[in-house]
């Protein structure tokens, strides 16, 4: 009754696909949920225990805006061996989760009518905080036959005097493709040819397989003036509840970034950014564990999708998700997942949710043991077949 006092951006925000089928998964028993992009694996130990005693010892208060000082300083020499080096704590600042991190520099940087050109397939959240940011969403399309890599070409057609910013994924969620090298130094150009900034949401950059190497516009000649670097210890250290990112990039425009955040979080939990720097401080091989694990996944799941009745898939670069088509199957992803759901209780999300681009396709997150991915991918071609 009282929806119509809601302002009108917030009633226009359509619900994520994503936890619409998390909910609905819930209505079942013995479901394999290959849904939402919440790794199984739980914060190491050594993080938990040493976030609990930092905790005891008095790490309860307030700390400043822009971070506490020790965990600046040692995220600060974690990024620089890949980011050129030349990082300060001015260039750096903590946020609630890296969800935290958009929505402040999206806050930072529209004013009402701004543009941002998005590539598509997109995480669906980047619509919402957009439109609540007074931004206005230019797709930018990409197809299966190019493996979803967006075009440099496809990013000039859309850009008008209003365009302020392009965002990246790369990484991407929900495809896990990789944006080339080559195009990437191509759209940097396009960048400074239209004095446009860049938000790159690079929060899957520790996910990058078969030896490939991460890489970032934020690297090429003349883009570290004009990129917000978006990263998280959710996905890579195994810390999603801990609501714990970060934003990097010229000391200008984080300066405004932390303007918006002060007044909306005032800071991130301390206890959080306390066990933010023990994630730091642990061996390599404890997170590279991680990273290889994603990577056999992603083996198992490409493998069992090449092999079903009228499915098509490309082989992800990085990331935890795979994007198969299901054109050949059904001219409706929504009603698919949900049968899916209801006849062999395995959840997936339909890809109309993340753009127009993804429509023919359903994202699996590859969140699950090995032996839940097996069975869940069993089933699935089970239900393929039947539908062929």
């Amino acid at each position: 009754m009282q929806e119509k006092k809601l302002c009108r951006t917030v009633r226009q925000v359509e619900p994520s696909p994503i936890r619409e089928m998390f909910t609905k998964a819930t209505e079942y028993e013995n479901v394999i949920s290959l849904g939402i992009g919440e790794p199984d694996f739980h914060t190491p130990a050594p993080v938990s225990q040493s976030a609990l005693e930092d905790a005891l010892a008095g790490y309860t208060h307030y700390t400043a805006s822009q971070g506490q000082p020790e965990l600046l300083d040692a995220l600060t020499a974690y990024l620089n061996p890949n980011y050129g080096g030349e990082l300060k704590r001015e260039n750096i600042m903590l946020t609630v989760g890296g969800m935290g991190a958009l929505v402040g520099s999206f806050r930072a940087i529209f004013d009402p009518g701004d543009e941002i050109i998005v590539p598509e397939p997109y995480f669906p959240a980047y619509k919402a905080m957009i439109a609540l940011s007074d931004g206005v969403m230019v797709n930018a399309r990409t197809t299966f036959e190019d493996g979803f890599t967006v075009k440099p070409e496809e990013i000039e057609r859309r850009i008008t005097p209003k365009t302020k910013a392009i965002l990246l994924n790369s990484p991407n969620n929900p495809t896990g493709a990789m944006i080339p090298k080559e195009d990437l130094d191509q759209i940097a150009e396009l960048v400074k040819k239209h004095d446009l900034l860049v938000i790159s949401d690079e929060v899957y950059d520790r996910f990058v397989f078969d030896n490939q190497k991460h890489d970032s516009i934020y690297n090429r000649p003349g883009m570290a003036e004009r990129t917000l670097v978006i990263g998280s210890f959710s996905k890579a250290f195994a810390m999603t509840g801990w609501r714990l990112g970060w934003v990097f990039g010229p000391k200008e425009l984080i300066a405004g970034v932390l303007k918006v955040t002060t007044f909306y979080t005032s800071c991130p939990s301390s206890v959080s950014q306390r066990a933010g720097l023990a994630a730091l401080n642990q061996p390599e091989e404890t997170w590279l564990e991680i990273s290889r694990a994603f990577e056999k996944r992603r083996d198992i799941a490409y493998e069992a999708l090449s092999a079903m009745d009228g499915v098509k898939v490309h082989k992800p670069a990085g990331s935890f998700y795979i994007f198969p088509s299901i054109k050949e199957l059904t001219d409706d992803t929504l009603a698919f997942s949900l049968e899916l759901l209801d006849k062999k209780q395995v959840v997936v999300v339909p890809g109309s949710g993340f753009g127009p681009s993804g429509t023919d396709c359903v994202r699996l997150a590859c969140t699950v043991s090995e032996k839940d991915l097996t069975l869940a991918l069993e089933k699935m071609a089970d239900f393929c077949k039947a539908l062929k």
